[in-house]
């Protein structure tokens, strides 16, 4: 089998000691070339790069991996895909129940189990991408980004409800429709595929990669209160039964809101804003622990 290792070389565990020893794991399976894809010519060389390709793994986030997956678009239904998880979040990997380390996912990869699972398609703001993990803008992303490490170990859940604090204050406050339902002073909003989203804040801990419907959720905080209180339910996967939160389940999720907001694909901003729809676009096949 001819196997393509895509290497994302600013991931942080994608150096070169790690990446020949996730080389000489694959090699067990077949025969491995390695691409750094460029940033301009990501699609391109990615696309060329898999033609002869049965297998290809991706060393990166699940940035990197959402950018694969849309160059391999043409292609998806004739390879195999696994993910060597080198990136900060990881949210993609912790769904499909993936080590964090790349070389014991380089050994999933040549000796686990095939996996069909889902995969969403965004439309907004001109912008079409297809997606594997989540879609969301607003609040859990930079609730995760304002925790201090310090003040984690210190305070432990508590950290979530100070950091819910402290960006309450800048985060706008919208009015959002979900599926025809409406959730005013909405801090956050997005459909999960996968569960978790900011690296590893369960936004949507019911959804399943395999069930052919995504997860939405929008969450509404009036005041910094309020906000530090769902930094807490939200970091726990708990606060579906919050008042002001809405959710959905369905193949396909319509986000509108007022004024418009920018919803990252896959932990990236790629220009989507709403209104937005996602929706199921097809299945790809994946390589995951037995």
């Amino acid at each position: 089998m001819d196997i393509l290792l895509i290497v994302n070389p600013s991931s942080g565990g994608a150096g070169g000691d790690a990446r020949d020893s996730v080389r000489e794991r694959l090699a067990s399976r077949g025969r491995v070339s390695v691409l750094e894809p460029s940033e301009e010519g990501f699609d391109a060389d990615v696309t060329k790069a898999a033609e002869a390709a049965g297998l290809v793994a991706v060393a990166g986030g699940d940035g990197t991996f959402s950018r694969a997956v849309n160059a391999l678009r043409p292609q998806l239904e004739d390879i195999v895909l696994a993910l060597l998880p080198t990136g900060t979040g990881n949210d993609f990997a912790r769904s499909l129940e993936l080590p964090r380390d790349p070389l014991e996912a380089a050994e999933i990869a040549v000796s686990g189990v095939e996996r069909s699972i889902d995969v969403g398609r965004a439309l907004g703001g001109g912008v079409e991408k297809l997606f594997v993990n989540a879609c969301i803008g607003g609040f859990p992303v930079a609730m995760d980004e304002a925790v201090d490490p310090g003040t984690k170990s210190r305070l432990g859940p508590l950290a979530f409800w100070a950091a819910g604090a402290k960006v309450a204050a800048d985060l706008p406050r919208t009015t959002v429709t979900m599926n025809g339902v409406a959730v005013t002073e909405c801090v956050a909003v997005g459909v999960g595929n996968g569960r978790t989203s900011g690296g590893g804040i369960a936004v949507w801990p019911r959804a399943a990669l395999d069930d052919g419907l995504l997860d939405g959720c929008a969450m509404a905080a009036p005041n910094a209160a309020a906000a530090a209180k769902l930094a807490v339910k939200v970091k726990g996967g708990t606060h579906n039964d919050l008042d002001g939160v809405a959710t959905t389940r369905a193949a396909k999720v319509v986000i509108e809101s007022d004024p418009a907001i920018e919803i990252n694909v896959d932990g990236e901003l790629v220009g989507l804003t709403t209104p937005a729809s996602f929706e199921i676009a097809g299945r790809a096949r994946i390589m995951c622990p037995g």
